[in-house]
């Protein structure tokens, strides 16, 4: 339903937003600004998730199934990235062939305007995302504390308290 949402609020703001910043430098300045520190997280956040260090300690069946779940951010992760770029892109190229092209440069800026809301509204949920991996990251080493210290599932051993 999210994604559903972004596609029409974007096609939505594209096309009804395109007048305010056709001509606009300041607002496609603003965007660009945006979508380069947006990169930057993004690629901080690529970086917590990929590590290795989130595989659950144990057997390699378990840091395998894992991995596919880690894989999967990944992937998400790096279209989300690709949609930046392909707005800092469509923002390049509308600059270019504004004076030129003017009816390509309207397309374009509706275009950029597109994935700048797109990408921007998907990134919402990039601190949850961050969060997530960081939670998962403590869990799994309480996870293999407890198993170095031979308490397994989180329970005590018989006879132990717990703090």
């Amino acid at each position: 339903r999210f994604a559903a949402l972004t596609l029409v609020l974007s096609v939505l703001i594209s096309y009804l937003g395109q007048p305010l910043i056709h001509g606009n430098d300041q607002a496609v300045n603003v965007i660009v600004m945006v979508f380069s520190v947006l990169a930057g997280f993004l690629v901080a956040i690529i970086a917590v998730v990929g590590d290795p260090v989130l595989l659950p300690p144990g057997t390699w069946r378990a840091a395998e199934i894992e991995r596919d779940k880690l894989v999967n951010r990944l992937v998400r992760h790096k279209w989300l990235f690709v949609a930046y770029l392909i707005t800092l892109a469509l923002i390049f190229f509308a600059l270019l062939v504004a004076k030129a092209l003017p009816d390509w440069g309207v397309w374009l800026e509706r275009l950029f305007l597109f994935f700048a809301t797109f990408s921007f509204l998907l990134s919402l949920q990039l601190p949850s995302a961050l969060m997530q991996a960081q939670r998962e990251r403590i869990d799994a080493v309480i996870e293999h504390r407890r198993q170095t210290d031979g308490i397994h599932n989180g329970n005590a051993k018989d006879g132990e308290t717990r703090l």
